[in-house]
């Protein structure tokens, strides 16, 4: 364990690198993380959305993470995805989680089938039962189908394990009333360009895909929204956003990758059936980083 377990601040949602052979380059990945240590993030969300964790084989995530805890070496806090559609996937990968060193699981609930909320339920009761670990309930309703509810998150308040919420939806209704009517439980801000509105609304912190190529930056929207000062942080928000805009035209997490070539690392694109970024698109890219990093 280490010293940010109460798990409040930002999180980087690890990208993975790739080598010129499409294999996973670990070397690339411990220099991220080693970076974002200087750079003030509070810990690592591993083998997330970000990290394309449904492109990948079990081994591959398993190295992944791995690789993240032996740099870390205990300096921020890491949490573990470790959601699939099986649930003795997900049990399997919360055990291996646990028994690495991860301070935390988080899970998305089971996706394509149209799963029961009785059947969701169960899935995340079998994790918690497996592991000792804290876990955050991973909602996503645009990608998973599911949308937490507070009736559905009053029934897991059973499982001793219930850490908290990573929250990717823009419903700020339903997740003041969740962080108001638990407010032992964790609430982590997902949508990256909307970081402002959760920490007004009481996220305690954020995770987010673009926290690995502008950490400085949103490490200024927290501290200032924590401070108080709003104003301030919806100033610096204005600016990710202008970033992201253009970002999300032209796929987040090539975008991503490829923003961290300006600091240095070398990170490849990523797996099909993504497509890489055109030329013109880096270009576009790159001008928009800078104009709305150079203050940073």
């Amino acid at each position: 364990m280490n010293g940010n377990t109460n798990f409040r601040g930002i999180f980087a949602a690890l990208v993975t690198a790739y080598t010129a052979e499409g294999k996973i380059d670990l070397i690339q990945l411990k220099r991220l993380v080693r970076m974002l240590i200087g750079q003030g993030i509070d810990g690592f969300y591993v083998t997330g959305s970000t990290a394309e964790v449904f492109l990948m084989d079990e081994a591959e995530r398993f190295a992944v993470l791995d690789a993240v805890l032996e740099e870390n070496n205990g300096e921020k806090a890491v949490l573990s995805h470790v959601g699939a559609i099986s649930t003795d996937q997900a049990v399997r990968y919360a055990a291996y989680a646990q028994r690495a060193g991860a301070d935390a699981v988080s899970a998305i609930s089971p996706f394509y089938y149209h799963f029961s909320d009785e059947e969701i339920i169960s899935y995340y009761r079998a994790i918690m039962e497996e592991t000792a670990l804290p876990m955050f309930v991973y909602n996503f309703p645009a990608f998973s189908g599911f949308s937490l509810s507070e009736e559905i998150l009053a029934r897991l308040k059973g499982c001793k394990n219930l850490r908290g919420v990573k929250f990717t939806s823009s419903d700020m209704f339903l997740l003041e009333r969740i962080k108001t009517n638990n407010p032992e439980l964790v609430v982590l801000n997902g949508y990256d360009e909307m970081l402002t509105a959760g920490l007004a609304m009481g996220a305690d912190g954020g995770v987010g895909s673009t926290y690995n190529c502008m950490a400085p930056l949103i490490r200024r929207i927290y501290d200032c929204a924590a401070a108080g000062r709003f104003e301030e942080a919806r100033a610096c928000q204005q600016r990710a956003n202008a970033i992201i805009s253009c970002m999300c035209r032209h796929g987040v997490f090539a975008s991503v990758k490829a923003l961290l070539e300006l600091q240095g690392l070398s990170f490849g694109g990523c797996r099909r059936p993504f497509a890489p970024l055109t030329d013109d698109a880096r270009q576009e890219l790159f001008a928009v980083y800078r104009r709305y990093m150079e203050q940073e």
